[in-house]
């Protein structure tokens, strides 16, 4: 096969079955970056590091990937810059009928093969044809739903996650999920460190926890939903899910990464309720400097694609290094319009209390989650007032006011921004 084979231009690919994976990746100057590039092509679909029989030129056309980009970074045109190294954007278009509907496949395919090809490639971006989009389906509820769930069509939804984060007997966990309800929460989730353990099996708590909430709906008139955390191994994930369902529950919690993301995808196609997506464990594949994923794909549009309905999102401003474009680009995977996949409703959590919600609103609009644990839990007058101040900082901004101005007249939100501060 000749070597110009192996590549194609943007214009003859767009309207084609492949999925678009751009990497980034480094060489040493003198290296041949269109060879390297075709190589990992060739390494991802039919081939290997050999020449190797029963490679067909039906297969090839078929099942072989091509080179459709490489841009240097920065831009350099003349040889009279000298330089050790050299980076680059490579993009190669990857069949999508090596993939079919399954994300496991979808990662095996563009990160999973690297070490045969000899390549430390960075993927940075992918572009989802709608055949595929339509086949992963994506989330099943989605912002829609899930609001419709709540009902609460228009300003953004309070989560509270229950602390202590494990140790708590299912009686001790609802009687703080009971004074928690007292205030003006919508969502009340499992720390991602409570599984199903024996001390507090999932079902146990289902049934504690959503009586909890009845009491607590007596006295206030309030609606809470509660997403108890279902990880685990993939089929007793999917066997508590449904015995959590069957006792009550309107939605479950898992951590994709840890499941891994067919694990979610799995679960999204047989629970029949909203799924909150939480990114526990993902820092490896996406933390590598040199290899591994982009946030915004790892934490942005696998989840959504895998089903994700709601997905815990990672901020610059509670104490984790993330980018802030980053932390931007990874809402818009969750969020932005796409051909046959849902919006996904985006949960910001770690590190937020009332005095973030001007910064979050602000950036973000209305639909988004804010998911207060111990600026909840740890109010000095209580979980009810904890949960009252965040929504007395969300009404403020919604009025158009300003959170501190708002304080003067609510005393749960004054002692909120006195202990956690005023602002991000």
């Amino acid at each position: 096969m000749p070597a110009s084979d192996m590549f194609r231009l943007s214009e003859n690919i767009r309207d084609l079955d492949y999925l678009l994976a751009t990497y980034y990746i480094e060489l040493p100057a003198e290296a041949d970056i269109l060879a390297k590039a075709a190589s990992y092509a060739v390494g991802q679909t039919i081939g290997t590091w050999v020449e190797v029989p029963g490679v067909t030129a039906e297969m090839r056309d078929r099942h072989l990937g091509r080179v459709v980009k490489v841009l240097e970074a920065p831009p350099v045109d003349l040889g009279t810059q000298s330089q050790e190294t050299s980076g680059y954007f490579m993009q190669i278009a990857l069949p999508t009928v090596n993939i079919g509907p399954s994300i496991p496949m979808l990662l095996a395919t563009a990160i999973g093969n690297d070490v045969s090809t000899s390549v430390q490639a960075k993927l940075v971006d992918l572009e989802v044809p709608d055949s595929l989009a339509e086949e992963l389906v994506g989330p099943r509820f989605g912002i829609e739903g899930v609001r419709k769930l709540v009902g609460v069509h228009d300003r953004p939804l309070v989560l509270n996650m229950i602390k202590p984060c494990t140790g708590l007997t299912p009686e001790a966990g609802a009687q703080i999920f009971y004074e928690t309800a007292l205030g003006g929460v919508d969502l009340i989730k499992d720390d991602e460190l409570m599984g199903n353990p024996s001390f507090s099996p999932v079902v146990d708590r289902v049934k504690a926890y959503l009586a909890a909430g009845e009491r607590a709906r007596d006295e206030t008139g309030r609606d809470v939903v509660y997403f108890p955390n279902v990880t685990d191994r993939a089929d007793r994930m999917i066997d508590t899910a449904r015995r959590a369902v069957d006792a009550g529950a309107r939605g479950v919690m898992c951590a994709y990464a840890s499941v891994g993301y067919g694990g979610l995808q799995a679960l999204s196609e047989v629970v029949g309720v909203p799924i909150l997506a939480h990114y526990a464990a993902a820092g490896p594949y996406f933390e590598g400097p040199g290899t591994g994923m982009s946030a915004p794909l790892a934490l942005g549009l696998l989840p959504r694609l895998a089903g994700g309905d709601l997905a815990i999102t990672i901020t610059p401003y509670g104490g984790y290094p993330l980018r802030r474009l980053q932390y931007l680009k990874m809402i818009q995977q969750l969020t932005l319009p796409r051909p046959h996949v849902a919006p996904v409703f985006p949960v910001i959590g770690g590190g937020v209390h009332p005095g973030t919600v001007e910064t979050y609103m602000g950036e973000l609009g209305n639909d988004i989650v804010l998911g207060a644990g111990g600026a909840i839990q740890g109010h000095p007058d209580g979980a009810a007032a904890g949960a009252d101040a965040m929504r007395q900082a969300i009404d403020a901004v919604m009025a158009g006011r300003r959170v501190a101005d708002a304080a003067q007249e609510h005393p749960e939100l004054a002692h909120a921004l006195e202990k956690f501060g005023a602002t991000v």
